[in-house]
């Protein structure tokens, strides 16, 4: 409680820290997602180095978080696998973390389309040792405002 009281009377912002259990991360998360709070989203998103909350400039923030909020929009989920060793990263990207801090889910997606869907997402540990999510693959989320494909749907020969 002090060092709340002073980092409000130095002018800061006191920051929630980071879930200590990586299932306690997710589950935040999503319900973040659910409703629409991008506050919190902010709080649980991020790198390595902390809540992208505490170092992005928050308009372009804000951007990020709404655009991952549509696409990972949900009536209700559950966890398909996970946690489990993440796939290997793309080493060309900056900063990437050492594949030992990070871990995947597939979490499937109850849209309010009708749609259930399996989206990869990958959580990072934290140098302060919590848990964020680092990864949402939204390239892996499809058109979160349209019905499913049928699986046989496609260019007919």
């Amino acid at each position: 409680m002090l060092a709340t009281l002073l980092c409000l009377g130095c002018g800061g912002r006191p920051s929630t820290p980071a879930p200590q259990s990586i299932n306690d991360t997710l589950a935040q998360f999503m319900a973040a997602v659910k409703a629409k709070d991008l506050q919190r989203m902010g709080q649980l998103w991020g790198s390595q180095r902390g809540p992208a909350s505490s170092y992005m400039e928050a308009g372009r923030l804000k951007k990020l978080l709404g655009t991952i909020q549509v696409y990972w929009d949900h009536r209700g989920y559950r966890v398909i696998e996970g946690p489990l060793p993440a796939q290997p990263m793309n080493p060309t990207f900056q900063n990437v973390p050492a594949p030992e801090r990070l871990r995947d889910f597939r979490v499937e997606l109850q849209r309010a389309t009708g749609c259930n869907q399996v989206i990869p997402i990958t959580l990072v540990r934290t140098d302060q040792g919590g848990w964020l999510v680092y990864d949402v693959h939204l390239e892996s989320a499809g058109n979160p405002a349209t019905r499913c494909q049928r699986e046989d749907a496609g260019t007919r020969r």
